[in-house]
């Protein structure tokens, strides 16, 4: 990616960067085999929904962009919107540079 176009997504409106970053997601859970399927709506707890055709297993995720702090560039730790959804929703991270990291299931 060059320079002009890292820019230009680091400046996007931040609705804008999270439709874009979902996209991301999709194409990096798609890369490692799984069918996604997208949401419908625009704002709810579940972005992706994905289904591993080999084991049959199916995983609701929610799609976050990474954001670090301008005072020491660290992290900013973003967190599921309610409590009891822990368990049953995975977390997954999408840099600026896009790439992707899952989040850790706390029990």
């Amino acid at each position: 990616m060059q320079e002009d176009e890292e820019l230009k997504i680091i400046e996007m409106k931040s609705s804008k960067l999270g439709c874009y970053n979902e996209k991301v997601a999709i194409c990096y859970l798609m890369k490692k085999g799984l069918e996604v399927f997208d949401s419908a709506q625009t704002h709810g707890a579940v972005d992706l929904m994905t289904f591993n055709p080999l084991t049959g297993e199916t995983k609701c995720w929610e799609v976050k962009s990474e954001n670090y702090r301008k005072a020491n560039g660290w992290r900013i730790a973003r967190s599921r919107h309610k409590k009891e959804w822990r368990r049953k929703i995975h977390m997954i991270y999408v840099d600026k540079d896009q790439t992707c990291r899952e989040g850790v299931m706390r029990k």
